[in-house]
């Protein structure tokens, strides 16, 4: 094993295991009693969950929303303790505009939760020998920081301790410097260089499958300027990589990294069809889907059979069921749906991240529990309610992968966004109606013609377009996910304009 896997995986086994949330629940209210909102709400004498979800109200991100900003002002006990570490920017699939607060026990609570992982997957796929790629975007834009000087905005990697950055820094593919360029051609050019070069590569690990995707279209892009960059350098090392690139079918990967052993990226949901397609193209490694790790925090990490279990070092989570009861983990029933509600140490106390799990039974005392969809993200032309979660599971039981997307001029009415040919989707979309029709509003609305019959555009580089409208949106190029319906009014009026 490399020194870098062993540093990592030394740390993985120096971690502290929860086996019981509640008393994660207990050690944060107690540390943060005398903050702002601890003596708001009196968490000095909160005795137990149940006393603290019946004194301790639901909130959204608008609801503290002032007190953050007094904490990008560099007030300091207003949600948690002590200062503020940094600030993230969320990246969901609504875009961005809103910034997370991080102390340096939530940012413990991340390494706690992931190096478990890493040091997991180490075992159980003998990785060790090579290098990896983990999730470096680029900049895209300047380093930015809150009028206090509080940076917003951590370096990959930054999450698993500042211990373990070096043995991180040593083991990616793509040095660190490739994720300081800001221009998305120059960062682009440099990652796969980069990447060819590393034939031992061993592990990918991102968040969005299109991510990945976009980099193997790239190289299809850039192939002849990739080939020219490595003649002009004529290194030993160089002139193996061309050979692999010239042997390469633009397809197949396995002839470019050989040793690949697993690929971890999101699979559930919107990310289904993508996760296929890069699968398809990396047939020598193993996919295993990501857990839910949000901006906020870590709410399911993989265990070592790639069910996604909650993570019991990332905080205190509770589950809203379709009444809007809360539950705990022992709760939940296999086959239903629930949103995420979160209590963290980075000053989120039942918090709606606005986004869903389905449960898909258990692996002894805790629940499987797979990314269902965004529950923000709906559509009601009608009265129909379509939401994103929904919508994801008619496209895939359609076999189709697309993007629908809500029209309500000149008649309302639905419309897919797909990549392929409109002959091979044509004798889907019956099959998709036929799924839609599965919301009763849905069905009624289509019967009274209400809404139009369902309808296919053919969007060459879908993928494409759609990413670098989210980045000029101001989200992240590695947070960018591709939701099965798009309720974004950017997007959808530049669709129907093109």
């Amino acid at each position: 094993m490399i020194k870098g896997w062993e540093i990592l995986t030394a740390a993985a086994r120096q971690v502290k295991k929860q086996s019981d949330p509640t008393h994660w629940l207990r050690d944060c209210l107690a540390r943060n009693s005398e903050t702002e909102y601890g003596r708001r709400y009196d968490f000095r004498s909160i005795c137990d969950e149940n006393e603290y979800r019946e004194r301790v109200p639901l909130i959204y991100y608008k609801d503290i929303a002032p007190l953050i900003e007094e904490m990008a002002k560099g007030k300091s006990d207003i949600l948690f303790a002590g200062k503020t570490e940094a600030f993230e920017k969320t990246g969901g699939s609504e875009g961005g505009g809103k910034i997370i607060p991080y102390s340096a026990e939530s940012l413990d609570d991340f390494r706690n939760s992931l190096l478990p992982w890493l040091g997991s997957l180490a075992e159980t796929y003998s990785l060790g020998a090579g290098r990896t790629y983990m999730a470096i975007s680029p900049a895209l834009r300047a380093a930015e920081s809150t009028p206090s000087g509080i940076p917003i905005g951590l370096p990959d990697g930054a999450y698993l301790g500042k211990d373990v950055l070096q043995a991180f820094a040593e083991l990616s593919a793509a040095p660190p410097e490739a994720a300081a360029l800001t221009s998305f051609e120059d960062w682009q050019l440099a990652t796969l260089y980069h990447l060819l070069r590393a034939s031992d590569l061993e592990f990918i690990s991102v968040w969005s499958p299109t991510f990945m995707l976009g980099l193997l279209d790239g190289i299809l892009e850039r192939k002849d300027e990739l080939i020219s960059i490595f003649r002009v350098r004529q290194a030993h090392d160089d002139k193996e990589v061309l050979k692999r690139l010239n042997a390469w079918d633009g397809i197949d990967t396995t002839t470019l990294w050989p040793c690949l052993k697993l690929v971890s990226c999101w699979m559930d949901g919107s990310s289904a069809p993508y996760a296929e397609a890069l699968s398809k193209r990396m047939p020598q490694a193993m996919m295993q889907g990501k857990g839910l790790l949000l901006t906020e925090g870590v709410v399911t990490v993989p265990d070592a059979a790639g069910r996604p279990l909650p993570a019991l070092n990332g905080g205190f989570f509770e589950f809203l069921d379709r009444r809007g009861r809360s539950l705990l983990y022992s709760e939940l029933e296999k086959g239903e749906v629930y949103e995420v509600v979160m209590t963290t140490a980075g000053g989120l106390y039942r918090y709606r991240a606005g986004d869903s799990v389905r449960c898909d039974g258990y692996a002894g005392e805790l629940p499987a529990l797979r990314f269902a969809g965004r529950c923000g993200i709906s559509s009601d032309l009608v009265g129909e309610k379509l939401s994103d979660a929904f919508a994801a599971e008619c496209l895939k039981n359609a076999c189709l992968s697309g993007m629908l997307i809500p029209i309500r001029l000149p008649e309302p009415g639905y419309l897919l966004l797909v990549a392929e040919n409109l002959r091979v989707v044509s004798e889907k979309l019956t099959r998709l109606e036929d799924e839609l029709c599965r919301n009763p509003q849905y069905a009624y609305a289509r019967k009274v013609r209400q809404l139009l019959p369902l309808r296919a555009k053919h969007v060459p580089n879908l993928t494409k377009l759609y990413t670098g409208h989210a980045i000029s949106s101001g989200r992240r190029l590695g947070d960018v996910k591709m939701p099965a319906l798009c309720v974004d009014h950017e997007w959808i009026k530049e669709m129907m304009g093109a």
